[in-house]
């Protein structure tokens, strides 16, 4: 569902409006692009529910281990894997891929969206602020349904095409 300002490319609109890196990318913070390689990791590597050890989700996805151990346990809270302890212990999804949202893991990662902080009292009462205040809410909820718009399930897909595409470089 697009907000009432932006015109029916909504998803196109929303990258454009979304605050950008220098380089003219979308920034999600490196811990995000962690969490969601280790989901699609686990989502592409499973065997019939076999765990997967953090060591071998750490060289497929280039994650440091301490890094990703942390990430795991954020992951676990959430409720988006779950973790067994010893030698046949790993880790593994708590759900279908096609149940587990890219607006699900960048929340559990970096905390609710929010493109701007809320504002003091004396710029709620400025008329230019609060005029402005609701737009900005709602392109929050245009990217936040864009993100839940986009399953670990979708994500497998696309990994899955891209390296099935051959390779013609010389």
């Amino acid at each position: 569902m697009c907000p009432d300002f932006l015109a029916p490319g909504c998803a196109d609109a929303v990258i454009l409006l979304f605050p950008t890196h220098p380089m003219g990318f979308m920034r999600v913070s490196q811990k995000t692009d962690y969490a969601v390689r280790a989901l699609v990791d686990l989502a592409l590597n499973a065997r019939e529910g076999a765990p997967a050890r953090l060591s071998e989700i750490a060289r497929r996805g280039s994650i440091p281990e301490k890094f990703l151990e942390a990430i795991l346990v954020e992951l676990r809270r959430a409720g988006l894997v779950k973790s067994r302890r010893g030698p046949e212990g790993g880790h593994r999804l708590a759900r279908p891929p096609g149940q587990i949202t890219l607006g699900q893991i960048r929340a559990a990662m970096d905390g609710p969206l929010s493109l701007v902080e809320p504002p003091s009292r004396r710029q709620a009462a400025a008329p230019l602020h609060a005029g402005l205040q609701p737009m900005w809410k709602e392109v929050e909820m245009a990217i936040g349904t864009v993100l839940d718009g986009v399953t670990v399930e979708d994500m497998c897909r696309r990994v899955e095409v891209n390296s099935a595409m051959p390779d013609f470089s010389i």
